[in-house]
């Protein structure tokens, strides 16, 4: 399995979550991951900047390569998105911006392949979870 990509010492839970996603593509639960919506809840000190390229780059390893294609819009400061896609037609749709007030830090990730899912949610701090497909 490639490295995983740099984190912030103050991020190990998101060390923890690439982790589980690499593994659960890599252990086949999910079959070949074809789809990533990833929005991400940053702190006010947060770097939407980072984050987007955090997401992108573990996106990277789940898919195996970089994309093809990427467009990216907004700021550094309010908002930025990020659509990719990969030669195989894969794709990936990154947010991150302010959590706010009422709401914690974290990404809520969804991640489809051929014959699963696996869904996180970080501002609850919930692991994540596989719902496995039908095998034919």
């Amino acid at each position: 399995m490639p490295a995983m990509p740099e984190i912030p010492e103050s991020s190990a839970p998101l060390d923890r979550l690439s982790v589980t996603l690499t593994k659960g593509v890599g252990d086949g639960r999910i079959g070949s991951p074809r789809f990533i919506r990833w929005l991400d809840r940053i702190a006010n000190s947060g770097s939407v900047g980072e984050s987007l390229a955090f997401a992108l780059e573990t996106c990277s390893l789940i898919f195996g390569s970089k994309p093809v294609r990427k467009h990216q819009s907004g700021d550094d400061v309010l908002h930025g998105t990020i659509h990719a896609v990969w030669a195989d037609g894969s794709s990936v749709l990154i947010s991150a911006g302010p959590g706010g007030v009422d709401v914690g830090a974290g990404p809520e990730i969804m991640l489809l392949g051929t014959s699963g899912a696996m869904y996180f949610d970080g501002t609850l701090d919930r692991v994540a979870v596989t719902a496995q497909g039908d095998h034919q």
